[in-house]
C-alpha cells in the first residue's frame, strides 16, 4: 500500500539499516522562512516518512507554467543530482577513500529538514522544489512541490566579523547581529601583507579586498567560507592561502559576506578589515569591529 521497506547501506562496511520509505501518496510542505539576496532558507516537511530531492532552480522564462511538464522537470532534476554524485563518487575512489556513501545518503533528503541554498543571484527568481525518490529505481515518484521566490536585490542580513590571531594561527568568527555564529551566509575573507599591498600600487587597503572579494564571488568558489574559519599562515596553510607571517611585518586582513556582490564602497555592515603587526609566535590578539579600519591604511 505505498509502503516499502528500504535497505540502505550507507558504508560498505556498515551492517543494513532498514529504513520506512514512503513512495505513494508523499506529500512535502514548502516553507520559505527567509529570503536574502544571495540565499533561500527553507523549511521541508513531509506527511510520511520519505526520501525526497529538494533544491532550488532559477524561473524559466519559456515555461508559462511549471507544472505542464513537471515529470520532465524532475528527471532532469534527478539526473543532474546522479551526475553530480557519480563525479563526487569518482573522486572519492581515485583518493582510495575505503567507504563511499551511497546516492540517496549523499543526495537525498528523508523526513523533515531545514535547508539554505546560497549563492545566489539578486533581484532574481526562483523556483524552490521537492518531491518524492523511490531509491530502489531511482526515479521520481508522485507530485512536484514547488514554491517560487524573488531574491532581495541588495543583503539586509549584516555580518560581522571578530578576528584572533595567535601565533601563526588565525581565526575568524562571523556573527550575526546577535552575537552568534553565522554558519549559513557565504563569506570571504584574505590576510595580505601590507608592502605587498604597496607595491601592487592600491592606494588604499580597501581597493584591494574589493577587487578579491569580488573575483571570489565571481568565480573562485574554493575559497568561499562558513561559519567559523581557523588557518594556520605558514605559506602552506590548507591551501587557499599562501600567506607566511613574518616577524615585525604589518598585515591587512579583511571578511565580508558573499551574500550579494561586492560592490564600492564597502558596506560596513557586511565587512571588517583589521590590521596588525605579527611579533612572532608570542603574538596573542584579538579585534572585533570596532577596531575595523574601514578600509584605510
Amino acid at each position: 500500500m505505498g509502503v516499502v521497506l528500504l535497505v540502505l547501506v550507507c558504508f560498505a562496511s556498515c551492517n543494513p539499516e532498514e529504513v520506512v520509505a514512503h513512495t505513494n501518496n508523499v506529500e512535502i510542505d514548502i516553507n520559505i522562512k527567509q529570503v536574502s539576496a544571495g540565499y533561500v532558507n527553507a523549511e521541508f516537511s513531509t506527511n510520511k516518512k520519505a526520501f525526497y530531492l529538494s533544491g532550488i532552480h532559477p524561473v524559466r522564462e519559456d515555461i508559462d507554467d511549471i507544472q505542464k511538464v513537471a515529470k520532465q522537470f524532475m528527471m532532469l532534476a534527478l539526473d543532474s543530482a546522479y551526475v553530480d554524485y557519480l563525479y563526487w563518487r569518482n573522486k572519492q575512489l581515485q583518493q582510495l577513500t575505503p567507504f563511499v556513501t551511497d546516492f540517496a545518503s549523499y543526495a537525498l533528503q528523508y523526513g523533515n529538514t531545514n535547508q539554505y541554498f546560497t549563492m545566489l543571484k539578486p533581484n532574481t527568481e526562483y523556483w524552490v522544489y521537492a518531491f518524492a525518490v523511490d531509491v530502489m529505481t531511482n526515479k521520481p515518484t508522485g507530485n512536484l512541490f514547488i514554491k517560487s521566490i524573488t531574491t532581495d536585490s541588495v543583503s539586509r542580513i549584516p555580518m560581522m566579523f571578530e578576528y584572533r590571531v595567535e601565533g601563526q594561527w588565525d581565526y575568524v568568527y562571523p556573527k550575526d547581529t546577535l552575537g552568534e555564529i553565522n554558519s549559513y551566509t557565504p563569506w570571504v575573507g584574505e590576510t595580505i601583507d601590507s608592502l605587498s599591498l604597496r607595491e601592487m600600487g592600491y592606494e588604499k587597503p580597501a581597493e584591494y579586498f574589493l577587487e578579491r572579494f569580488d573575483e571570489v564571488y565571481s568565480g573562485d568558489y574554493k575559497r568561499i567560507l562558513y561559519g567559523i574559519y581557523a588557518h594556520e599562515n605558514n605559506g602552506e596553510g590548507d591551501g587557499t592561502s599562501t600567506t607566511k607571517y613574518e616577524l615585525g611585518h604589518t598585515y591587512y586582513t579583511g571578511m565580508s559576506s558573499l551574500d550579494a556582490p561586492v560592490i564600492y564602497p564597502l558596506d560596513k555592515n557586511l565587512y571588517d578589515i583589521y590590521r596588525f603587526t605579527w611579533m612572532g609566535d608570542s603574538t596573542k590578539l584579538y579585534f572585533t569591529p570596532v577596531d575595523c579600519t574601514g578600509g584605510e591604511w
